[in-house]
Order: C-alpha cells, then sequence, then structure tokens
C-alpha cells in the first residue's frame, strides 16, 4: 500500500510541474507575442511621416521615390477603406517603403490639427490641385510626379502592384532621358516620346508640357508622326475654330476682302487636305460672286490639283468645272475638257454622267443613250448614282418617242429587289411622272 500511495504522490508532483512548465512557456510565448504586435504597430507608425521636407531629403539620401497620400482620415469613407485593407497593413508598409518614403497629409474635419502642419497640408494640396480624397501621388526624389491614384479595391497586394508598376514606368523614363541626353534631332524626340509615352494623358499635360514642346520641335516636319501625336487634338481644335472664323467673314463680309482674309489665313495655317479643300470651296463660292470666269477656273484647277485629290472627288471637281463653263456661254472648252478628261479614265461615271446631259442639252439623245449605258456598267454597286442614270436615261428614250423603252428601264431597276427600297419607289414616281406625260393617267395613278 506505502509503495502505490508513494507512486501516485509521485506522479501527481510530476504533472503538476509539467502544468506549470507550460503555463510558463504559454506566458513567456504570449509576453513575446505582444512585444512583437507592440513592435510592428510601433513599425506602422514610424513608417509613415508628415514631414514633406525632411520626406525630400529622406528620398535623396536613400534614393526612394515619394508617395503622398491626401487624406480625410475622421470623415472619408474610401479614405477609411484604403487605410484599413491597404496603408494600415504591416506586410504593405514593410513592402512599399523599400522603394517609397511615405508621407501622410491628412484633412480631418473632426481632430485638432496643429497649424503648421495644417498650412503645410493645403500647400501641397494647392501644389498638385488636389480636391479629392484620398490621393495619392508619386513623386521621384526631384518631386517630378509621375502616377496618381486613388482607392482601389483588391487589398495591398494589389495596390503593391500598381506601385511598382508605375515605379517601373518611371525607371524607364530615366532610362530613355539617360539615353536621350547626348541625341539630337528625330533620334532624342523619339527617346524622349517613349519616355513619357507611358504616363497617363493628365500626368504629361500638367507635368511633362516641356518635353511635349521639345518633341513636337525635334520632329516639327512630322517625320516621325510625333508632331501629330501631341499637338494633333490641339491643332484640330484650334483650326476648328479658324474654319468657323472664315465661314462667319465669307458670310459678311464682301468678296474681295473675305478672300484676302483667307489668303492670309491659308499662308499662316497648315490645314490636312480635306480641311483645305473645305476652304477652297469657301473660297470659290465668294470667287464665283465676282462673275469672273478665269479665276473661276483658277479656282478649279487649284482644287482638282491638290495633294490628296483623288477618285470620286476629282471627278466630282472636274464635272463641277464643265457644268460651271457651260453656265458661263463656254460650251466648246466644256466638251474639250470632257473630252480630254475621259480619255485619262474611260470609266469615270460622273464624266460619263456629265457627257449624257451634256448631250441631253443639245438634242442628241442617242448619244447621250450610250453614255448613259456605259456609266450605267460601271455604276452596279453605287445605287445612289445608278437610279440618276436610269433617270436620265429614261428621259432620253423619252424624247427619242421610245416611250416602252423609257417605261421598261424604270421598271427593271424598280423590280431589282438588290436596289434600296426608296430609291426603287424613286424610279416607279419617275415612271408616273413620264406616263402622266404620255396621257395615261390612270395607269400613272397605279405606278
Amino acid at each position: 500500500m506505502m509503495n502505490l500511495r508513494s507512486t501516485v504522490i509521485r506522479a501527481l508532483a510530476l504533472g503538476m510541474v509539467a502544468l506549470f512548465a507550460s503555463t510558463s512557456n504559454n506566458l513567456k510565448a504570449e509576453t513575446e507575442s505582444a512585444k512583437n504586435s507592440s513592435a510592428n504597430n510601433s513599425s506602422a507608425d514610424e513608417a509613415w511621416t508628415e514631414d514633406v521636407a525632411a520626406a525630400i531629403k529622406s528620398a535623396n539620401d536613400n534614393d526612394k521615390d515619394i508617395l503622398l497620400l491626401f487624406t480625410g482620415s475622421d470623415w472619408c469613407p474610401p479614405c477609411k477603406k484604403l487605410e484599413e485593407e491597404v496603408l494600415s497593413v504591416p506586410d504593405f508598409q514593410v513592402e512599399a517603403s523599400q522603394h517609397y518614403v511615405l508621407v501622410k497629409l491628412d484633412f480631418p474635419q473632426q481632430t485638432e490639427q496643429e497649424e503648421n502642419l495644417k498650412q503645410q497640408n493645403d500647400e501641397w494640396a494647392k501644389k498638385f490641385g488636389v480636391d479629392s480624397f484620398p490621393t495619392v501621388i508619386l513623386l521621384d526624389k526631384n518631386e517630378k510626379p509621375y502616377a496618381i491614384a486613388g482607392y482601389e479595391d483588391g487589398g495591398f497586394q494589389n495596390y503593391l502592384g500598381m506601385l511598382e508598376e508605375s515605379r517601373q514606368r518611371r525607371v524607364v523614363r530615366d532610362e530613355k532621358f539617360a539615353e536621350a541626353k547626348d541625341k539630337k534631332g528625330t533620334e532624342r524626340a523619339r527617346l524622349l516620346d517613349e519616355g513619357i509615352g507611358q504616363f497617363r494623358e493628365e500626368i504629361i499635360e500638367l507635368y511633362y508640357p516641356e518635353v511635349v514642346e521639345e518633341i513636337v520641335a525635334l520632329d516639327k516636319d512630322d517625320t516621325l508622326g510625333l508632331k501629330t501625336k501631341w499637338h494633333g487634338a490641339k491643332e484640330a481644335e484650334m483650326r476648328k475654330v479658324i474654319l468657323t472664323d472664315m465661314m462667319m467673314i465669307s458670310r459678311l463680309e464682301k468678296p474681295e476682302r473675305a478672300i484676302k482674309f483667307i489668303d492670309e489665313v491659308l499662308s499662316q495655317v497648315s490645314f490636312p487636305n480635306n480641311e483645305k479643300l473645305a476652304v477652297y470651296q469657301m473660297k470659290l463660292n465668294l470667287v464665283r460672286k465676282l462673275q469672273d470666269p478665269g479665276r473661276v477656273d483658277q479656282m478649279l484647277d487649284e482644287m482638282i490639283n491638290l495633294d490628296g485629290v483623288a477618285g470620286e472627288t476629282k471627278e466630282r471637281l472636274i464635272v463641277k468645272k464643265i457644268y460651271l463653263m457651260i453656265g458661263s456661254g463656254r460650251d466648246e472648252e466644256a466638251i474639250k475638257l470632257l473630252e480630254g478628261s475621259m480619255q485619262d479614265d474611260q470609266n469615270n461615271l460622273f464624266l460619263l454622267m456629265a457627257k449624257g446631259e451634256i448631250l441631253d442639252s443639245k438634242d442628241k439623245f442617242e448619244e447621250a443613250v450610250k453614255a448613259y449605258d456605259q456609266a450605267i456598267g460601271g455604276a452596279k454597286n453605287a445605287p445612289d448614282i445608278l437610279i440618276e442614270l436610269v433617270s436620265a436615261k429614261a428621259d432620253a428614250l423619252f424624247e427619242l418617242n421610245d416611250e416602252a423603252g423609257s417605261l421598261q428601264v424604270l421598271d427593271n431597276f424598280s423590280d431589282d429587289s438588290k436596289m434600296p427600297a426608296d430609291l426603287r419607289a424613286e424610279a416607279l414616281l419617275h415612271k408616273a411622272m413620264i406616263m402622266r406625260d404620255m396621257k395615261r393617267v390612270r395607269q400613272a395613278r397605279l405606278a
């Protein structure tokens, strides 16, 4: 019995020792955990600074960039979310601090703030035009912005990814700028363009205008297309304003004064071909008011020979010149121009149509029909032109007393299901008018 009792007492004693040791270890672990947590919190507090001047010095001393956070800590919901999900996370602060000096510029509404701190924050907000929160601006150590962000979903890892992508764009900028340092001309322009071209448009517009101007100046002939790339939208807006001014002056001023103004603008502003053609059309309308056929011909020749004017546009201009020549009683000159132009292009629909109409006007209906037929053969894929040709041919056949042929031409078009419905209806209306002229009133109404 004594041996059993001794054994039990000994076992209980050993159990108590083990329990004490376990408790002691747990207390020690909890103490260490509390110390670590306290250290982390302390580290978290130390990761951010409110002193911008000190941050700039630190960035220069340690070759880091600067992250400026503009926040409303006690009133702004997205600011609080960004703080909770990203900015207060120790892992975020450790990673971000490797490349950035973290600066918090707070704009509280319910918390008192020292006057000098408030003044500093206001100055930096004004400097960058910050009027919404949260706003994060990334600067290089020379205080040059290269990215702007706000609250983003996805947690701190996503935010770290955004920061690193932005920083790499800054690295590329620096590499390209360094490479461009000893270069000249378009080669320097290309490198500068590659340096800033990856940044967002508002960043470039606000903080790199001098670089843009240098790029444009270096590529002044638009050899690389950089002048158009960087000034295209601005110049287009400017030309739009100038075109509006010219239209107003063309309506309000006397023709000679308006023409003089247009010529002055053309000598100073470089218009793309489509806009220059519109300017020439304004000028042509003014020249026609002067009733000087020679100047009208000269103006149309300038339009016809303008760089980039070709195809249908050029054909229409030639036809316009021909009609204006006929209108001023120069029929022989007009026909000579027509024949010469057709030798250059036998399949010119507009010239063939003009030829048919001129022959019509001279009562040469059989020749007119041949011209229309030739044009119709090339207009199968141009319904809007085809209906004009078909209608003109029908009129010429009617003048030749071929009434059946005239109506058949229009029926063929109106029965063609491939043609647009409105143009088929137009053919039926034309048929009705011809039938009315034939005194077939009932059939005309049916048509």
